[in-house]
């Protein structure tokens, strides 16, 4: 039997979907529907520049959705090349890895990709590498912890000692058991990441504006100003980004 919390998640699904498929993107402006009221065409209204509000919120979750994923597939590809290069030059984690994965553990990750928006401007490869660079640390102290774990497997050990490169050990041997930790670090990073752009957005950094509308912190930010005239074009984008997270998140077992 479903219970009460997947139903609201299905729901919440089900609600984002419909509204893709029912709305155009939000990219263009109606002053003469301006906070327009519900009616069967407008669902839950509409903001100060007579965008529907259903259609800002479906267009915003799945934007958001759309730069999660590979913001976070990026991060941890570059995670584990950075961990392919250290298994096989050993020396360069003594001397360089790891005293910069330290560095970037100890600083917010938020903190170095507002950094990173500020030096490098907009777009969307920009908010890929800001979230990379920010949460790549965390990636790879996780999957070195595996790495030492299995590079002493007894697999590894008879490869290494009928003279199998470094290369082809980690490739063979020492990745696909990662593939678990992988998984764990796919899934329980994208709530952060969507928390990051919901925040990059209310900012005014985005990304897919032209195609999507505006993000789901962007459209927050706009509506917090007129909250008394439009509080569902407020309280829907805070749906989204609570919905997102709850969907994206996984029970740990």
């Amino acid at each position: 039997m479903i219970s009460f919390g997947n139903g609201l998640k299905i729901f919440f699904v089900f609600l984002t979907l419909i509204g893709v498929v029912w709305k155009n993107p939000p990219t263009e402006v109606f002053l003469e529907d301006s906070f327009c009221s519900v009616t069967w065409n407008h669902p839950f209204g509409c903001d100060r520049l007579g965008r529907d509000v259903y259609g800002l919120f479906s267009y915003g979750t799945i934007s958001t959705l759309i730069f999660s994923l590979p913001s976070r597939l990026f991060t941890l590809m570059f995670s584990s090349l950075i961990c392919l290069f250290q298994y096989s030059f050993p020396f360069t984690g003594k001397w360089f890895f790891t005293p910069i994965s330290s560095v970037f553990v100890s600083v917010p990750s938020l903190l170095i990709a507002l950094l990173t928006v500020h030096a490098l401007g907009q777009g969307a490869y920009v908010l890929i590498v800001a979230i990379l660079l920010g949460d790549w640390a965390f990636s790879y102290e996780t999957l070195q912890s595996k790495i030492r774990e299995a590079d002493g497997s007894g697999f590894v050990l008879v490869s290494s000692f009928f003279g199998a490169s470094r290369v082809n050990v980690f490739q063979n041997h020492i990745f696909p058991s990662t593939f678990p930790v992988l998984k764990v670090l796919f899934t329980t990073g994208l709530p952060g990441v969507v928390m990051t752009l919901a925040l990059f957005s209310y900012l005014g950094v985005s990304a897919g504006s032209d195609w999507f509308g505006p993000g789901l912190g962007e459209q927050i930010s706009f509506a917090r100003d007129y909250v008394y005239s439009a509080p569902l074009a407020l309280v829907m984008p805070i749906v989204g980004i609570v919905g997102l997270v709850a969907v994206l998140s996984v029970k740990k077992k």
